[in-house]
């Protein structure tokens, strides 16, 4: 797994994505799939900077956040001082309790590159939640996004927050040599009346799925699916999947 969102590129990200993603909206459609399934405990992996964690906490919810970025990490705190935040691996966690919903979001399974992190992933989730709980978890439709960026080679992404204009200029380059594998190069800048100033650099390598492959990655590690959405994001075509622990 990559390094990820450490140093300023923490602040950036965050800063990016309060006007990328409405928080508010992306709470109320995770906490609907608690709701329905009468989770009361909840980890939240790829909990980042916190954002959805407050909006846990303000509903006086039992939750707990995990990210593999320690700097996405301190964020978090600052902002939820009374919010439980982990440094760790989606790969290879245990908690102290089960939990009934463990929710990965913001397509942190794009970064679970080889199908070993797949089985180890799944792994892990098979053990930290209760007979009766529920994962969700989103990914990036590898159908509709390769062709996607295989026409649009530059892809600009442009935020505001409070008072600075940001840019993102993204390029991308995919292979099949080993799964669906993507090549990302993303340039940040601001945008000062009308001057570009590059502020950083962000390279990684991701891994986009087919719908077949992640049901049948599930299969393979006793989970069975209950709902799968197909869901429009700011920037991507994803699905979101719904699966509990088979039946004994």
């Amino acid at each position: 797994m990559a390094t990820l969102y450490h140093g300023k590129m923490a602040a950036i990200y965050d800063a990016m994505y309060q006007t990328f993603v409405d928080y508010d909206e992306e709470y109320a459609f995770y906490n609907s799939f608690i709701k329905e399934n009468n989770c009361k405990t909840i980890l939240e992996i790829g909990s980042g900077t916190g954002n959805l964690a407050k909006r846990f906490k303000e509903s006086q919810q039992d939750y707990k956040g995990l990210d593999y970025s320690e700097s996405m990490i301190a964020i978090a705190r600052e902002r939820n001082k009374d919010c439980t935040f982990i440094q760790g691996d989606m790969r290879d966690f245990n908690l102290d309790k089960q939990v009934d919903a463990i929710i990965i979001t913001g397509r942190s399974t794009s970064y679970l590159t080889t199908n070993e992190d797949m089985d180890e992933t799944f792994a892990s989730l098979f053990n930290n939640i209760t007979d009766e709980g529920i994962i969700v978890f989103d990914f990036i439709d590898a159908n509709r996004f390769i062709p996607y960026i295989n026409e649009n080679q530059k892809i600009i992404h442009q935020a505001r927050h409070e008072g600075i204009n940001y840019i993102r200029e993204s390029h991308w380059e995919t292979t099949t040599a080993d799964n669906f594998m993507v090549e990302w190069q993303a340039k940040y800048y601001t945008n000062i009346n009308g001057v570009k100033n590059l502020i950083a650099d962000d390279f990684s390598t991701v891994r986009v799925f087919t719908l077949n492959e992640m049901q049948l990655f599930l299969y393979l590690n006793n989970f069975e699916i209950i709902k799968t959405i197909d869901r429009k994001t700011y920037a991507y075509d994803t699905y979101v999947i719904v699966a509990k622990k088979k039946s004994k």
